[in-house]
């Protein structure tokens, strides 16, 4: 039960504000009733911008794997055991990505994705290496990036 309250819960934050089809509490279909079935009882008083995430994540809830559900359930540990101060800090910057344009999210993705398949000690290097850099040349670093990542998308389009 704690798993599905971690899993709503992220959901909840990390979904975006689409409105669900129905949200009426005895419109929803059964499955997703028995996974909601903490909120029964304030259903009604909830935003319905809340209860459309909280159906979005149930219905994502239930069409996981065991497996997805259990990474979710880790991931929802460390964000539990985060300080209220760095979980507040993340959920703003979770807005300002989504507020990003669709091609900024895809590159900043790809890039997050190509620092993952590092390992631990490459990332750690690569993590000094910027920290220690001034603010003018972590500038330069990251106007560099962005020339090169254009130049990239241009080859491919052409």
């Amino acid at each position: 039960m704690k798993r599905l309250f971690l899993l709503l819960f992220v959901s909840f934050i990390f979904a975006n504000n689409a409105l669900a089809e129905s949200q009426n509490w005895q419109d929803l279909k059964p499955e997703v009733k028995q996974v909601l079935k903490q909120f029964e009882n304030r259903w009604a008083e909830l935003p319905e911008n809340k209860r459309a995430n909280l159906i979005k994540g149930a219905n994502r809830w239930l069409s996981m794997t065991p497996e997805q559900k259990q990474v979710a359930g880790q991931r929802y540990k460390k964000w539990r055991d985060l300080k209220p101060a760095k979980r507040e800090q993340l959920k703003q910057r979770f807005e300002r990505f989504k507020k990003l344009p669709p091609e900024t999210q895809n590159r900043l993705r790809d890039t997050f994705r190509q620092f993952k398949k590092l390992t631990p000690a490459q990332r750690k290097k690569l993590r000094e290496k910027f920290k220690n850099l001034s603010p003018e040349k972590r500038r330069q670093l990251i106007k560099r990036m962005q020339q090169r990542q254009k130049h990239r998308r241009a080859r491919k389009g052409g």
